[in-house]
């Protein structure tokens, strides 16, 4: 299901969408007003700045609190979309996202490498696919499946990630 097909995340566009309109209609409004301070003649021995600005008070205080209201919006909608994004699984990512949690504590409580770090199905189905590619051997793909599947794997792709982590930091 696609980010649209929540409705939590379609609510929150459109009430961005709509507080965007309305945004756009309050500067009009608040631009017409100030255009037609400047024709009152009662207002002519007033400073043009302070004409302009009596006129528009009311829609700035306006376009203000709809801006919050529209910021507000756009950044609950970039977390409710950014919580439903999938996050793609692969070795050297998680060999990133480990070496930034050591550099940096606060990194470490969200617990990025655990969501990044390929499982035994994802490995599985990799290797699959490039079977089915022809990228490898049916020997090679049957050795590494039962790799895969004794657990062995696991302990040679840590070994392999840890390599690759020493090349990294040098």
């Amino acid at each position: 299901m696609g980010l649209l097909g929540d409705s939590k995340v379609k609510a929150l566009l459109a009430g961005l969408v709509l507080s965007l309109v309305v945004l756009v209609g309050i500067a009009a409004l608040g631009l017409l007003a100030a255009l037609s301070a400047l024709g009152n003649p009662g207002a002519a021995n007033t400073p043009l700045l302070l004409v302009v600005l009596n006129a528009a008070a009311p829609y700035i205080v306006a376009l203000l609190l709809d801006g919050l209201v529209a910021g507000l919006l756009f950044v609950a909608l970039t977390i409710a979309a950014a919580r439903r994004v999938s996050i793609p699984r692969d070795d050297r990512l998680a060999g990133l996202v480990r070496r930034a949690e050591r550099l940096h504590p606060k990194a470490n409580s969200l617990g990025l490498s655990k969501r990044v770090e390929p499982t035994s199905e994802d490995r599985m189905d990799e290797l699959k696919r490039r079977y089915v590619a022809g990228e490898i051997g049916e020997t090679e793909f049957e050795r590494r499946m039962k790799r895969l599947m004794d657990g062995s794997d696991d302990d040679r792709a840590r070994r392999e990630r840890k390599r690759a982590e020493r090349e990294f930091e040098r």
